[in-house]
């Protein structure tokens, strides 16, 4: 651990501002300036506000069918998730952050914690002014910044960035001189890795603020929370326990699911939803050069439902592995297990658990797969997936996706995706 005193690398939070609103404008110059909305799968709930949303005052997760009218009334633009956009737009701004820091750990969608190095001056608003500038001519998203020693005062630096107008988007918490006044502003509730249960706990104790909770003593932390609220009141003091996470941690399991635009009572609407869903769930596997030897399947009705049907079914497989063609096997037949006739089914999705990677993967010698059927197995896909990301990623697909769908969920205000399809960039007329 690093006191604060004694390190000039600083870490600073990077977050991107109302971030699929953002994305929305930035490819439709007509959206600027006017209050926006994103709803969720199936054009269910309110998940995302541009400014101008979040001052006529529309609530997040609010129901469509309930604000519906009160938007309409208002002029908000209402808009269906575009989430193939929200990603490109995502690794864009990514791509470009890496050049601006030493290490960087990618923490969300629209969030990255960076590791950065002070001047001579010790003052990194220069840096901070020309990431904000860079991202916004580049991307047309706006940022904000948190800079602190560590990774929750970069988290705190950042709430405060957004809450303090004359902060202008950019606060360092290391260089300032009231430093309580500002670790006041901020409610235990609102600390990074303060749950609700710990929130209440804190309240109970009289705890109120970061600044309580930094001065807090430590024993009682200790009991109650362990290691994790020791290490969380020495950020707080400055100290540096949470390093960058540059690597990533393997992921556990790849879970693909969709709720359904209308009930679905037939066997053969469930199983080409099941094998869409894993036709994804294969392409995002070998994209993280992972295989997975359990599959599951689930599907249940809506949970308004008068008559409430849940179900789940799974298979071991003998050799873990990443083959579509294999995987669609497995789906296809266990969609049987989980299908009954007389329930409406509004959702479904696929598991691919059990997951190795490809470098350490041992092979069983029961159903032993010959190094050649292996390389044919590697190459179709990796062609696969080359001309899907080439081109889109309905390029090449299996015959069961290709069918005539009536249960895909509703889109009805779908943006284009002109970053990730080349057939739906705007044309320009001279």
């Amino acid at each position: 651990m690093k006191s604060k005193s004694s390190s000039t690398q600083s870490i600073a939070l990077i977050d991107a501002n109302n971030f699929y609103a953002s994305c929305e404008q930035s490819i439709n110059p007509h959206l600027r300036n006017k209050p926006v909305v994103i709803l969720s799968n199936n054009d269910g709930c309110v998940i995302a506000r541009s400014p101008e949303a979040r001052a006529l005052k529309i609530k997040m997760g609010i129901p469509y069918f309930k604000a519906k009218e009160r938007l309409n009334r208002l002029g908000v633009v209402v808009l269906s998730s575009n989430y193939s956009l929200y990603g490109d737009m995502s690794k864009r701004l990514m791509n470009l952050l890496k050049n601006y820091s030493e290490e960087m750990e990618i923490y969300s969608i629209d969030e990255a914690f960076v590791s950065i190095l002070r001047p001579k001056d010790k003052s990194l608003h220069p840096w901070a002014r020309k990431v904000r500038c860079l991202i916004y001519q580049s991307l047309g998203i706006t940022l904000t910044i948190g800079i602190g020693e560590n990774k929750v005062r970069a988290k705190i630096a950042n709430k405060l960035a957004k809450n303090i107008n004359s902060s202008a988007g950019i606060f360092d918490l290391v260089r300032i001189e009231n430093e309580n006044d500002y670790l006041r502003k901020i409610s235990v509730e609102n600390i990074w890795g303060i749950g609700k249960q710990t929130s209440n706990w804190l309240q109970s104790k009289g705890i109120k603020n970061a600044k309580e909770l930094r001065d807090m003593d430590q024993d009682e932390i200790i009991k109650k929370l362990g290691v994790v609220g020791k290490r969380l009141q020495l950020e707080l003091k400055g100290n540096k326990c949470l390093p960058i996470e540059i690597n990533k941690k393997p992921k556990k399991e790849i879970q693909v699911s969709r709720s359904f635009g209308k009930p679905i009572t037939k066997l053969e609407d469930l199983t080409q939803a099941l094998a869409i869903y894993a036709i994804k769930a294969s392409a995002k596997m070998r994209s993280q050069n992972l295989k997975s030897s359990t599959i599951t399947v689930f599907t249940r009705t809506s949970h308004y439902s008068n008559n409430p049907y849940q179900k789940s079914a799974h298979k071991k497989l003998i050799n873990a592995t990443n083959n579509t063609s294999t995987i669609l096997k497995t789906v296809v037949a266990l969609s049987k297990e989980i299908y009954s006739p007389e329930y409406k089914l509004s959702k479904a999705g696929v598991l691919m658990q059990d997951l190795t990677n490809c470098k350490y993967l041992q092979q069983s010698i029961i159903n032993y797969e010959s190094q050649e059927d292996s390389i044919k197995s590697i190459s179709l896909m990796k062609t696969i997936d080359s001309l899907n990301k080439k081109f889109n990623n309905k390029a090449i697909t299996w015959a069961i996706a290709k069918k005539p769908q009536d249960w895909t969920m509703n889109r009805n205000s779908l943006s284009p995706g002109s970053t990730t399809d080349i057939k739906k960039i705007p044309n320009i007329i001279v």
